[in-house]
């Protein structure tokens, strides 16, 4: 069964920190090193590559086994690519349902000195939730696993997150918020008990 959302073309210059379903064709200007990224899943590897089309440029976020296949001077066709933002500075990734392909038509015409990556994104902090809301603790531990949040950005929770890890921490930390709450509603009910007395 296709899953697949439906994506938008975009121009590189046209992105936002809430960009999603990106479609693009891009040039590759630089392949950076490759990192190893620690985390308690395992160590990962990231590799930023500058890419660029006729509006701008960015940095694309590559991950473990997308790494190496494309060089210097290849066209892209990106689908259904996000952004996240790493350090206040956007990133294109490409999520679960995302593809990176060799174009059959070389983009010829590019901008660099437009990196949009150089733009500061504000990054707001996230609210916190109330302790009755166990399933929203287990939301938080399952987007902990993303790519994007173990390289200190947001956004990259669709990025091949590891669920069974991701899952059962957030499904543990959900538990206890929900148990949290009973507690305080049977504690509330005895001490009404008590006071009607």
């Amino acid at each position: 069964m296709d899953e697949t959302p439906t994506a938008t073309n975009f121009n590189i210059n046209d992105l936002t920190e809430n960009s999603k379903n990106v479609n693009a064709t891009i040039k590759v200007i630089e392949v950076g090193e490759t990192k190893d990224i620690p985390s308690r899943f395992g160590d990962k590897q990231v590799c930023e590559v500058k890419v660029a089309d006729a509006s701008g440029s960015i940095l694309l976020s590559l991950w473990d086994d997308q790494i190496g296949k494309i060089a210097v001077g290849d066209t892209l066709s990106i689908q259904n690519g996000y952004i996240s933002i790493v350090r206040n500075s956007m990133r294109l990734n490409i999520g679960k349902y995302g593809k990176m392909l060799l174009s059959e038509e070389a983009l010829t015409e590019v901008n660099t000195e437009n990196n949009v990556s150089d733009r500061h994104v504000d990054q707001p902090e996230r609210p916190r939730r109330p302790a009755y809301g166990g399933g929203g603790g287990g939301r938080s531990g399952g987007s902990s696993g993303g790519y994007g949040s173990m390289y200190g950005g947001g956004g990259g929770d669709r990025s091949f997150s590891f669920r069974r890890g991701s899952g059962s921490s957030g499904g543990s930390s959900g538990g206890s918020g929900g148990g949290g709450g009973r507690r305080d509603s049977r504690g509330g009910d005895k001490k009404g008990g008590r006071g009607r007395r």
